[in-house]
């Protein structure tokens, strides 16, 4: 039977492109543009929606499946799982139409082919807007034999549980959504991955990222292991960071069908995945493929017996509208980024690390492994992340955020969280022991992730109820969150008086073991008082810049930490925009609580980093200066959220105003102009 007769039912790639999107969906449109325009994409063939349609409408399904669909409440999560087990059992139990049936496996054969990946292709999939990524099903490695039960299997997974939430969610309920099933050539990949054609998080266009790893892309999709990552730079064309992780296993094609893990013994496990000139051929593609489309792309890629193809490219949809200039870019792969400096002691930075590498792993599913804590003297310690983690969190909670319910679940928890600990911060209840402080300690240290991501979601592109719940969360808390280090010194101080104020330099496991009490800790104490690194939850005292090379750690603003030097000429200090904008005010300097009354409306807040604290004075505040900026820095998002201009990252500020000085803040530029008259 030739093609023609069979555009009902399916259509080969070649006969594709991205106005097919209401019968292909956006994954297979997406494949059958990228065919034409010469892209190395494997073989295959599209079962159209209309097949769906008429499977629906031969079987009478499509009544029953709408009648359902009418009594979903999607706020109560119960209802859109009954109905998913409804509509699921009804569509896998009954028969597909010989014709559909025949016409799909005559197709296959054209496929000379043992596997295929078979892939759900939503017609609403991928739009700018919104990203059905996720939400519906795949099969790699499909037999023939399997072929059919998992056409089937895709076309109920338009509803599953999250995709009915997720179509209610967007607003899709009113609009026609079917689906279509992607069969395509499998790769039997030595090695896959994904890349995105701009930064995801700096959203540096000049900058793409490449992530590979061993085996099959679906590893790396589920997030079961983590890849190798490459960032290259556009023009001129070259790599910026090679980031090599171990892989200790890989998952991969088996001959009865299917997939398995193997393990990946040395020195293969710790070896770059691509090399060099593999790298740079791979970025041509991607870059080719974004030219293409003439957006931003998400792009699946598998590498065979010396070729590179690709599986699938969509438009990347968690892009946040930001000013380039106004983020740092990615350093390499020991380089670390400084987020923000607050008066810490160690009984916070304890927890900080526990609850940035379990707690936020347990919450969205990746914690953080590399950062650290300097502390070079005076009242801050300065907090440094490895930027690619924080990327990876960073989408994490993006992704996250798009499970509405488990989010609104885990504010819940937060909310807990902080009504036992409160009663400590309000005095209703005292730390009367050690075992009280251990209790207190421990309520406390899984509350930093919490906090972190309540404090983002109001500034993310995500559902409006959702981030009208961490608002509320945010402001039943934010007053609170440095009280925990008073009521800890105020401990401290009592249970160890002959410490006298050097309770800040103290760890948790240190009293809890005893070791506080040793003749020799005293002396342990004053080194830390001159300076330290807090890493992987080990306290390096000493020379600052010995301690970093041994670690093989670099700061990206290491002469301002360790040196002090500045970004300063003439009448002007240069930073990163947060925020556009003009305005000329009076210099308040802000460094601690009782600095907060004096900034009067109108006024210019300056300070090393602001924080919750500070919301007081920055609602009266015309615009704002920062020596510090980062990814998630609070003056950047609350600039934003207040529509201020702010600009971050000077490294001097602090240091070189002082209070009454008049200054014009121009975040157009990222410039802050001395010596001018209101």
């Amino acid at each position: 039977m030739q093609e023609k007769n069979k555009k009902n039912i399916a259509l080969s790639f070649k006969n594709l492109s991205s106005k097919d999107v209401a019968i292909a969906g956006g994954k297979g449109a997406s494949l059958g543009e990228m065919m034409q325009s010469g892209i190395s994409i494997p073989e295959g063939f599209v079962i159209l929606s209309s097949a769906f349609e008429n499977f629906l409408e031969q079987t009478d399904l499509n009544v029953e499946i709408d009648s359902i669909l009418h009594q979903v409440n999607y706020k109560e999560i119960h209802t859109t799982e009954d109905a998913s087990k409804k509509i699921n059992a009804l569509i896998l139990n009954a028969e597909m139409p010989k014709v559909i049936a025949n016409e799909i496996q005559e197709f296959f054969k054209t496929l000379n082919t043992k596997y295929v990946a078979v892939r759900s292709s939503a017609t609403a999939e991928d739009s700018t807007s919104a990203a059905w990524a996720g939400q519906l099903d795949s099969y790699l490695n499909t037999t023939e034999i399997e072929l059919l039960k998992n056409v089937k299997k895709c076309w109920a997974s338009l509803f599953t549980p999250r995709a009915i939430f997720y179509r209610f969610e967007k607003g899709l309920c009113s609009t026609k959504i079917s689906v279509a099933v992607v069969v395509q050539k499998m790769v039997n990949s030595e090695i896959s991955g994904v890349a995105f054609s701009v930064h995801p998080v700096t959203e540096d266009r000049n900058q793409l990222i490449i992530e590979a790893g061993f085996g099959l892309g679906e590893a790396i999709v589920s997030g079961q292991i983590t890849p190798d990552s490459y960032v290259v730079k556009k023009e001129p064309r070259n790599i910026l960071d090679i980031n090599i992780s171990t892989q200790n296993r890989a998952l991969y094609r088996i001959n009865s069908g299917g997939n398995e893990w193997k393990n990946i013994s040395e020195p293969q496990a710790s070896s770059q995945v691509l090399n060099e000139k593999q790298i740079l051929e791979l970025a041509d593609l991607i870059i080719k493929i974004e030219n293409h489309y003439g957006f931003p792309c998400d792009i699946e890629w598998a590498f065979e017996k010396g070729k590179f193809y690709i599986v699938q490219s969509r438009p990347i949809t968690t892009l946040i509208k930001r000013d380039e200039n106004s983020l740092n870019q990615l350093g390499t792969v020991k380089i670390f980024t400084k987020e923000h400096s607050r008066e810490y002691s160690f009984f916070r930075l304890a927890s900080w690390h526990s609850s940035m590498t379990e707690g936020m792993k347990k919450i969205v599913g990746v914690g953080m492994k590399e950062a650290c804590g300097i502390y070079n003297g005076g009242d801050l310690v300065s907090i440094y992340y490895e930027p690619d983690e924080l990327k990876k969190v960073f989408e994490s909670i993006l992704k996250k955020c798009q499970e509405k319910e488990y989010m609104i679940g885990q504010i819940k928890n937060f909310l807990d969280l902080f009504s036992q600990l409160k009663q400590y911060y309000i005095g209703k209840k005292k730390i009367k022991d050690l075992k009280d402080l251990r209790k207190v300690q421990e309520l406390y240290a899984p509350i930093w992730a919490y906090t972190a991501i309540v404090f983002m979601i109001p500034s993310l592109p995500v559902d409006e109820e959702l981030k009208k719940i961490a608002l509320d969360a945010r402001k039943k808390t934010q007053e609170y969150n440095e009280t925990p280090e008073i009521i800890f010194e105020e401990a401290l101080k009592i249970f160890f008086p002959k410490l006298k104020g050097k309770t800040r330099f103290i760890l948790p496991e240190e009293i809890w073991s005893g070791e506080v009490e040793s003749p020799n800790f005293i002396k342990k104490i004053n080194e830390r008082k001159k300076g330290f690194i807090y890493y992987k939850e080990k306290i390096y005292t000493g020379n600052l810049q010995e301690n970093l090379d041994k670690l093989g750690i670099k700061l990206e603003d290491k002469k301002s930490v360790v040196s002090g030097e500045a970004q300063y000429k003439g009448n002007e200090i240069k930073g990163q925009i947060a925020y556009k904008g003009i305005a000329k005010g009076v210099v308040k300097k802000v460094s601690k609580v009782f600095d907060i009354n004096k900034v009067k409306k109108g006024d210019i807040l300056v300070a090393a980093m602001t924080m919750p604290k500070y919301l007081p004075a920055m609602k009266k505040a015309i615009a704002f200066i920062t020596d510090e900026g980062g990814i998630t820095c609070h003056a950047a998002i609350i600039a934003r959220e207040m529509k201020k201009p702010c600009i971050i990252g000077t490294k001097i500020a602090t240091q070189i105003l002082k209070d009454g000085d008049i200054v014009e803040v121009d975040a157009d530029n990222g410039v802050v102009r001395l010596n001018v008259s209101l």
